[in-house]
């Protein structure tokens, strides 16, 4: 388990230090930086199904038995609630990745891919790590206003799809 931590520690410090020296790098080029920084909520809890199984098909060419493969990792998943030795009725799952699995992270990568790439369609630096996501990008001074309105129209097009 330490050597679990230890590594996700170590992941976790790189991200923050791509980060910080893609800052540091753009100031000594006399730019300021706008950065993004994206924490999704109950991430791993919110991916829909038919969008992560839409999107392994079209965006990652993923067909046939590995399709499928997927689809019963995903389906047929139930939960109840438990308090007091009382149990709610069993709730079918329609989102959600196992958490402490081995894909979740990977599929929750696929499934918020296309934020990636809308990202860099805009010119904005990506640096994405479990459910974090920093967008960024450098400019002078003087064209920041033009470069927000860019990450805005960029924000809007990653929530309307």
């Amino acid at each position: 388990m330490l050597l679990f931590a230890n590594a996700f520690f170590y992941q976790s410090l790189t991200a923050v230090l791509k980060v910080i020296t893609d800052v540091l790098r753009a100031a000594d080029r006399s730019k300021v930086t706008l950065l993004c920084l994206l924490d999704l909520y109950a991430a791993f809890d919110t991916v829909d199904h038919d969008i992560l199984l839409d999107r392994l098909q079209i965006s990652f060419g993923v067909h046939g038995i590995a399709l499928s493969w997927f689809e019963s990792f995903l389906r047929g998943r139930t939960q109840s609630v438990s308090v007091s030795g009382k149990s709610s009725d069993r709730m079918s799952l329609t989102c959600g990745v196992p958490q402490g699995s081995i894909l979740g992270p990977i599929l929750f990568l696929i499934y918020c891919a296309d934020v990636i790439a809308i990202a860099k369609r805009h010119g904005l630096g990506v640096h994405s790590y479990a459910d974090d996501i920093q967008l960024y990008f450098h400019t002078a001074p003087a064209m920041v206003d033009n470069k927000v309105q860019r990450l805005v129209v960029c924000m809007e097009e990653t929530v309307n799809g």
